[in-house]
């Protein structure tokens, strides 16, 4: 069983001949990873670390053609992308990371001046996929991600979470744009990517953080009234091309398992199990059977500051609990940060080759 075969066959919710996983770090970590290492690679750094999916983001990507700068610098170092976000630099006491920093449209106040605002929305024909069928033979191997879609996560960006929640009370015309204006553009990129790619990627991952540490960040009925249709339209669109469907979401998100099965999403990501009603055994019982469970390995203690024992213990402890029965992806329960250190990330695959 190679490791696209692995992969598949636990996001089907069945036991492969062992469990399969994943990694994810900031460039920071890459960094780090490829020297210690004395790579130069990332196909070598997967092999050696023996992780069984990739994520493409970064690694294969269309090429830009569009007709305004993709990245703008603005002034003190901060930088504008062609989706409007502002980001910058921050330097840490554990290397530089990228932050957002600036929100284009946190202070519209109507619809009209929405819509009217000075800002070209991005389009699918922007980017070159051409190349990309020939480049991810490289990877044929292993189970292909494609990320980036949102639904909610990419408009806070732009509009300002505080801003963005009132609006989906009280101006719900305003959430409602820019939530299809994302929906729209994403359903279209990963339609087109997905056709000049014939088959070759099997993942897409949506990411939208909706929880918090001690419970959800919107109600149920708004997550179905402004999630729920927007994340079916990239399900309908991934499973027609015979791509399954991850959903990632931060915090405590439980209640939302239900809606997420209805909406066709394959994969719940990455489960937080420090955050409310996130235990893996309930996670286990909401989810089982249901939908594949991928992450579990904690970001917020074990990975940073947890002793490598620690490190290794959790790691079994997952495996027995999430996946004694299958349908269960071990990975990080989020993007490796630079406050992770090498002989820690090193304990967490070196555990996984021993457990799982």
């Amino acid at each position: 069983m190679d490791s696209k075969e692995r992969v598949m066959v636990a996001v089907n919710r069945e036991k492969p001949d062992r469990t399969p996983c994943n990694f994810h770090g900031t460039k920071v970590i890459c960094e780090r990873l490829f020297q210690h290492y004395s790579l130069g690679d990332y196909r070598d750094l997967m092999d050696v670390l023996g992780v069984d999916m990739i994520d493409i983001r970064g690694i294969v990507d269309p090429i830009w053609k569009g007709p305004i700068p993709k990245i703008t610098h603005l002034s003190n170092g901060v930088m504008q992308n062609y989706l409007g976000w502002q980001t910058k630099v921050m330097k840490t006491i554990y290397g530089p990371v990228e932050e957002h920093c600036g929100y284009i449209f946190a202070n519209v106040d109507s619809l009209e001046q929405l819509v009217e605002a000075d800002f070209r929305w991005p389009q699918a024909s922007w980017f070159d996929f051409s190349h990309m069928s020939r480049e991810l033979l490289k990877y044929k191997s292993y189970g292909i991600v494609a990320s980036g879609a949102s639904v909610f996560q990419h408009p806070a960006l732009v509009r300002k979470m505080d801003n963005l929640l009132a609006d989906m009370l009280v101006a719900p015309e305003i959430a409602n744009y820019l939530f299809d204006r994302f929906t729209d553009f994403y359903v279209e990129y990963f339609d087109t990517m997905f056709s000049q790619t014939k088959g070759q990627i099997d993942i897409l991952r949506i990411a939208d953080d909706m929880g918090m540490q001690d419970g959800p960040l919107i109600s149920l009925e708004l997550f179905r009234e402004f999630m729920s249709p927007r994340i079916r339209r990239l399900s309908e669109m991934a499973h027609s091309h015979g791509v399954k469907v991850m959903f990632h979401s931060c915090g405590s998100v439980l209640q939302f398992v239900d809606e997420l099965v209805d909406c066709g999403v394959d994969i719940l990501d990455p489960i937080q199990t420090r955050a409310k009603d996130m235990e893996p055994e309930r996670v286990k019982e909401k989810c089982k059977g249901r939908i594949c469970m991928h992450g579990s390995i904690d970001t917020q203690y074990t990975l940073p500051v947890g002793t490598i024992p620690e490190i290794e213990q959790e790691v079994k402890a997952r495996i027995e609990v999430l996946g004694d029965e299958g349908g269960f992806i071990i990975a990080p329960s989020h993007t490796l940060q630079p406050d992770v250190s090498i002989e820690s990330i090193i304990a967490l695959y070196e555990s996984i080759k021993r457990y799982g």
